[in-house]
Formats: C-alpha cells, structure tokens, sequence
C-alpha cells in the first residue's frame, strides 16, 4: 500500500460498486487495491447494485488479502459491536 494511501485510513472516501455477493460488496476505491463492505455492515434494507457509487469510511487495510476494509458512515465498527454484546 501506498504512503498517500495509508493517510486515508479512517477518512471519509467514495468508491463504485464493482460487484455484489451476499458475504459482502466489492469497490473501485480509485486506489492500488479494492475495498469490501462485509455483509455484517450490511442491513436488510440496503440494496447495493454494481455502478452505484457510495461513501465510507476506510477502516483498515489487509495486508493478506489485499484489500481495504471499508464500512458505511452509521455503522459501528465490527468490534466495537461485539463489545456491547459482551464478547
């Protein structure tokens, strides 16, 4: 990953809905490498279609698998929520 690209870590960024599956939303971020809406962000009346271009924040960046994990303003991070639950 890019230095320029790290700084936008936890910034709000635009991507476009490259594809769609029911484990999670692929984006064009403009950057070096993807970014991915897991279906945990994902509520019941969000309807995502390839093209459609959405805003969020860029939580992380997997080293693993090469891509930016990207989560919808409103959305509470995926820790965070366990933690209110207890785990």
């Amino acid at each position: 990953m890019k230095d320029d690209e790290l700084r936008l870590l936890g910034t709000l960024v635009e991507g476009r809905v490259i594809r769609v599956f029911y484990w999670g939303v692929w984006l064009d971020l403009g950057l070096s490498h993807v970014g991915f809406i897991d279906a945990l962000y994902i509520d019941d009346d969000d309807h995502y279609a390839v093209g459609d271009v959405v805003t969020g924040y860029l939580s992380s960046f997997d080293e693993k698998t090469g891509k930016f994990w990207f989560r919808p303003p409103g959305q509470k991070p995926i820790a965070e929520r366990l933690r209110e639950k207890g785990f």
